[in-house]
């Protein structure tokens, strides 16, 4: 009997095992479709991006892609799961498994291509400027050199701030800690994404304020996925391709305020032309 109970609770080990293990082997696509929701990490503190709105919404730009692509996956916009990442942590949330995907302003680097596979680009973003007091006479990225100047934690361009131009960079978690940084003068300017400090300073109170140092480039702009899951990747993309030849990315721009972009026209017209 004690050798029979053994083999029994073997028997179930293996059983217990085998199911993990299919689990485990299953692909993301699989996943969302069982789970019957898309998990998908994205800025709530980052106009036009995402961003909460006056009724507490998580709204913008790549918000909206996507729960288009929630719908084209689950036939709804609404089985979706929205989570707040930041710069440091979405990729940590993407490969750990806490989030299906990553929409939140993920510039595409040939760094972060070794760890996460990327979307399609469908957005080619200025790169980073600096916001700075009017009166400030600075306005190249070398006359920075030696400059304490906010910024934020987990910035692709972190390693170019301080190894090429050698700004002494206070790095911050958040924007909120970074402009109150900036205003209480702990550093002569902040280093962030061009959109988002433009759209800062349409804000009354930071009238007195510019972008004293133009952008040095410009960043395309994909979501990420975890490495080698070509069924889900194929799936995602997919769903971007049919929002551009449906001319939803520019009617995203219009409604969150952003400048019309070329980049984003051409890559509608290409779509079309392909669907059709």
């Amino acid at each position: 009997m004690a050798g029979f109970k053994r083999m029994m609770g073997a028997s179930a080990l293996a059983l217990a095992t085998f199911f993990v293990a299919g689990a485990a082997l299953a692909g993301t696509l699989d996943n969302v479709k069982a789970r019957g929701k898309l998990i998908v990490g994205v800025k709530n503190d980052y106009v036009p991006y995402g961003y909460l709105n006056d009724k507490g919404e998580v709204v913008g730009f790549e918000v909206s892609l996507a729960k288009y692509v929630a719908k084209e996956l689950l036939g709804s916009e609404d089985k979706i799961e929205l989570v707040p990442v930041i710069a440091a942590n979405r990729i940590d949330f993407l490969t750990a498994g806490r989030i299906d995907a990553i929409f939140a302003t993920l510039g595409v680097t040939t760094e972060r291509a070794k760890v996460i596979d990327f979307t399609t680009e469908y957005v080619s973003a200025a790169g980073p400027s600096v916001l700075m007091a009017k009166e400030s006479t600075i306005s190249k990225w070398e006359e920075l050199k030696g400059k304490s100047v906010c910024g934020i934690q987990g910035s692709y361009y972190n390693k170019k701030m301080t190894e090429e131009f050698g700004i002494t960079l206070v790095a911050f978690k958040t924007q909120p800690e970074a402009y109150r940084a900036l205003k209480d003068n702990r550093c002569i300017g902040f280093v962030f994404d061009d959109m988002t400090l433009q759209q800062k300073l349409k804000e009354p109170d930071w009238a007195s304020y510019k972008i004293a140092v133009a952008p040095y480039e410009f960043q395309p702009m994909a979501g990420g996925l975890r490495k080698d899951d070509a069924e889900f990747r194929e799936a995602v993309d997919k769903a971007i391709d049919k929002a551009e030849a449906e001319g939803k990315l520019i009617a995203w721009e219009t409604e969150f305020g952003m400048p019309h972009s070329d980049y984003i026209a051409a890559r509608a017209k290409a779509a079309a032309a392909k669907k059709n």
